[in-house]
């Protein structure tokens, strides 16, 4: 069974075996760094492990993004992830299968729920957070939309004929659309995009970087792109700093 190295690899797979989706994983990286920001301004110690506070932030990210798990949804495969038990393992309950009713999983219920309590209280209970997830697909139509207006407008077309001919529901779901949703999560883990820049700027960066590396360049100077993707309403010094945070990514 795969082991998680840290608790960014543990939150990769707790989403992944929850089935949640990429709103669900980005919101709760959002909220890791949030914390993560308040406890470096803070001077009394952190009463969170690492691993607590990262299944804390994906079981309120599931709330928030409306996708919800029932804490022993959450809870069982945590706990098997996080403890490698067999028959051979030693008689402490922690290194027990999980079960219920059982002192352990009310124990790791009630630890779960304390640390949800103090993650809201840093978020200061404001839960929808602007994701770069949420501009992405009009960004990328706007980006890609001369092409598209010369072909066929499959947008108009209803289910059913999309179905039949095995046409894509949305933009998103294409291998450009996978593409920038997966570096707009990844985007999601840096402290930095996640705390210090709008989640517009992000989105317009994970963008540009997505098609950059498609070998695709938008067309003009670089402010007229940005200006005429985003509506005006990112600033290029910001889409600039993203951009270069993001090669490191």
């Amino acid at each position: 069974m795969p082991v998680p190295q840290d608790p960014m690899a543990f939150t990769d797979a707790m989403a992944d075996l929850l089935r949640l989706p990429d709103e669900t994983l980005a919101m709760s990286y959002i909220y890791l760094n949030r914390y993560r920001r308040f406890q470096t301004s803070s001077s009394s110690l952190d009463p969170l492990d690492e691993y607590t506070l990262a299944l804390a932030c994906l079981s309120l990210a599931a709330k928030s993004t409306e996708s919800p798990r029932r804490m022993r949804e959450i809870l069982f495969p945590a706990h098997r992830l996080l403890h490698q038990y067999d028959e051979s393992s030693d008689s402490h309950p922690i290194n027990r299968p999980l079960s219920v009713p059982s002192a352990m999983y009310d124990t790791l219920r009630a630890t779960l729920v304390q640390a949800e309590l103090m993650l809201l209280r840093v978020l200061g209970f404001e839960l929808r957070l602007p994701l770069p997830l949420d501009y992405l697909s009009r960004y990328l139509d706007r980006a890609m939309g001369d092409v598209t207006d010369a072909g066929e407008d499959y947008d108009s077309w209803g289910k059913e004929e999309k179905e039949e001919y095995g046409v894509l529901q949305d933009s998103m779901e294409t291998g450009l659309g996978r593409a920038c949703r997966a570096k707009a999560v990844a985007a999601s883990k840096n402290w930095q995009l996640a705390s210090l820049y709008p989640a517009r700027a992000v989105a317009m960066g994970c963008l540009y970087m997505v098609l950059k590396d498609r070998g695709l360049e938008g067309l003009g100077d670089k402010k007229s792109w940005v200006d005429n993707i985003s509506s005006r309403k990112v600033d290029v010094e910001d889409f600039d700093e993203v951009v270069d945070i993001l090669k490191g990514v």
